[in-house]
């Protein structure tokens, strides 16, 4: 491979990466100078292709091609340079400038194309005796002499001293990336105008060999020192178009400057106050701005016309032998901050107020990190109706772990029900969600039963309490009257279902036990006989007898009329016989109502559990079944002393 091939496919890599920049930059567009800045960074990679297509030119239509693209880097890069400059250092290009800036450019690029027209960029011959093309021709035209030449440098000369001369007035750690940027600049400015002047071979077009050079360069301040993300702003930009008044004094207290702001707030122009005393502008009212530069302390003062200011004194510790120190001076209006905190305070007091006078329990909680490690939920507020719940004074619950007061508000529960109390108050806690459960509590030999609704209080968690113990016992009550049959007293239908199918649902899979389905065969004959009233009376003493003959745990019902149904867990068959036998036997003796003797007989019909049916309806089905088939025995019968009248399921 030759030295013009090699320097050729390295003028294309650097060309692809210089456009990849660029074009990533103008496709952002997220800061100031990211725009302009990609732009001239695509134009340097046309410059550069440019480059190596003279390098390669075999005939003079490709090199033509190649100096034309030449030319278009060359002519345009030092316009956009300036404009990317100036945005870049916070001064925007109208849009008019920016046409006339780009007149002259962009004929000169016209001009280039065209030049075998006219010859006024340069003269032939464009190649040499040996038959090399020349990219610096012997002698150029006068357009290029007189015109692109000083226009091009002076334009690239003002885009330098953009950055320079902004340096001044940019903050320290700005002024590193524009130093970079303007050496950076410098580089092919200097080897474009030696290139110009005639120094070095004119058959190799160097400059884009040095922008090649320069590629890692550029890479780096775009990269890794990212001046395109982090904009200079200007001292004085800042400084005027803060809102919050400023003013600066040396050592001395002189005032040596001050913003739009200060002038507003002391009614003065700026070069009235200079080199003034401060005593002369705030006089003997002020004596907090005094206090603020002697302490360095923070003051916060109230003007004539009743506005706040917070006042903050910034030591100036400049170096150097003739470097003189002084003070900046900052006043931020607070007016609204303090009446907003006025009024904070004031509905902070009367909701403490309200809160400590509510019926319900209120405990506020914070996180606190232990010293070993992790973090507990701690109460740092109680009102008084949480100390009346929990038998304390509001202060005795403060500083105390929330997971233990919770526990204490669930005393009533059992210990597996207040334990998962506790854990669910602890996960929702953690993370920050809401939670409302009810709990019960026992006092004193008394029982209350309280809703706990646990919520997010800004950083911190609230628990609040409310007495739902009228509300439950009315709760139960209605339960009741659903679910009791008002004569008997036992289980209605509706109470008998749930409850006896709530208890097999929670049965162990080896768990027993019997249903038993009961019915008074002469209830009809007495009801007709002796009127209802003594019927009613029959059902009630019936009802006795069944509860006094089985166990607590045992589940009674009446279905309706002269029916009862009964769940007896735990039981295997010959127990659950012989316990229908005692029923049967029990429901035979006489019954006395109103003086009178009656006989009423039952028939029992019986269903075990799993063995006949595993679910409630199935031995209900079969109970009864049992039960008619054992009625259908005595049929037509009409004294069954003696009878067994008891029937299995099948």
């Amino acid at each position: 491979m030759n030295l013009d091939v090699a320097l050729s496919v390295l003028l294309v890599f650097s060309a692809a990466c210089y456009l990849m920049m660029g074009s990533r930059l103008v496709a952002s567009k997220r800061e100031v100078g990211s725009m302009p800045i990609g732009v001239l960074f695509v134009l340097i990679s046309i410059w550069v292709v440019g480059g190596g297509i003279e390098l390669l030119a075999e005939n003079f239509t490709v090199f033509s091609i190649g100096r034309t693209a030449h030319f278009v880097g060359t002519a345009l890069v030092p316009v956009v340079a300036y404009v990317g400059f100036r945005e870049y250092t916070g001064t925007a290009t109208p849009g008019r400038l920016l046409v006339m800036l780009s007149i002259i450019p962009l004929v000169s690029v016209v001009l280039a194309a065209t030049n075998i027209d006219h010859e006024l960029m340069w003269f032939a011959p464009v190649f040499n005796a040996a038959g090399e093309y020349l990219t610096r021709p012997e002698r150029w035209g006068p357009w290029f002499l007189y015109v692109h030449l000083p226009y091009s440098y002076a334009v690239f000369a003002a885009a330098i001293l953009t950055l320079l001369g902004h340096s001044v007035a940019v903050a320290p750690a700005h002024r590193r990336g524009l130093y970079l940027m303007s050496g950076a600049c410098l580089v092919p400015l200097m080897a474009t105008l030696a290139y110009d002047l005639g120094y070095g071979p004119n058959t190799i077009s160097y400059v884009p060999i040095v922008f090649s050079a320069m590629l890692p360069v550029y890479a780096w301040l775009i990269i890794g020192e990212r001046i395109v993300e982090f904009t200079p702003l200007a001292y004085e930009a800042v400084f005027q178009n803060m809102q919050d008044p400023v003013v600066v004094v040396d050592d001395q207290c002189r005032v040596i400057g001050l913003n739009h702001g200060a002038e507003s707030m002391l009614s003065v122009a700026e070069p009235e106050a200079l080199r003034e005393p401060l005593e002369r502008l705030f006089g003997d009212d002020s004596p907090e701005v005094f206090e603020a530069l002697q302490s360095g302390v923070p003051q916060k003062m109230m003007t004539s016309t009743g506005r706040f200011l917070h006042i903050q004194a910034s030591r100036i510790d400049t170096s150097g032998a003739s470097a003189r120190n002084g003070q900046v001076l900052m006043f931020r209006d607070v007016s609204d901050v303090e009446k907003a905190q006025s009024e904070v305070r004031k509905s902070e007091k009367l909701l403490r107020t309200i809160i400590d006078h509510s019926s319900n329990g209120i405990i506020r909680f914070r996180w606190e990190d232990l010293e070993t490690g992790g973090r507990v939920l701690n109460s740092i507020f109680a009102n008084s109706a949480a100390g009346r719940f929990l038998g304390a004074a509001p202060e005795e619950l403060v500083d105390r772990v929330g997971s233990e007061l919770v526990r204490f508000a669930a005393s009533g529960m059992d210990d597996a029900s207040t334990d998962d109390i506790v854990q669910r108050f602890e996960q929702a806690a953690a993370r920050g969600g809401s939670l409302e459960i009810e709990v019960k509590l026992r006092q004193q030999g008394e029982t209350r039963w309280l809703r706990m609704i646990c919520e997010p209080m800004g950083d911190d968690y609230a628990a609040t309490f409310v007495d739902i113990t009228d509300n439950k016992a009315k709760e139960r009550k209605m339960e009741s009257i659903a679910t009791s049959d008002p004569l008997t007293g036992v289980l209605n239908r509706r109470g008998f279902e749930r409850k006896a199918a709530a208890r097999l649902s929670a049965s162990d899979d080896d768990a027993t036990g019997a249903l038993l389905f009961i019915d008074l065969n002469d209830f009809k004959q007495i009801n007709d006989q002796f009127g209802h009233e003594v019927g009613d009376e029959l059902l009630r003493i019936a009802a006795e007898r069944l509860i006094s003959s089985l166990r607590t745990c045992d589940i009674i019902g009446r279905p309706g009329g002269d029916e009862f149904v009964a769940l007896v867990p735990d039981v295997d068959e010959d127990v659950a016989h012989h316990l229908a036998v005692r029923l049967t036997k029990g429901l035979e003796e006489p019954y006395v109502v109103e003086d009178k003797s009656l006989r009423c007989a039952a028939s029992i019909g019986l269903a075990l559990y799993p063995t006949n049916a595993s679910t409630l309806t199935g031995l209900l089905r079969e109970a009864d079944q049992a039960m008619y088939r054992a009625k259908a025995r005595c049929r037509g019968v009409t004294d069954i002393r003696g009878n067994d009248l008891l029937e299995k399921a099948m």
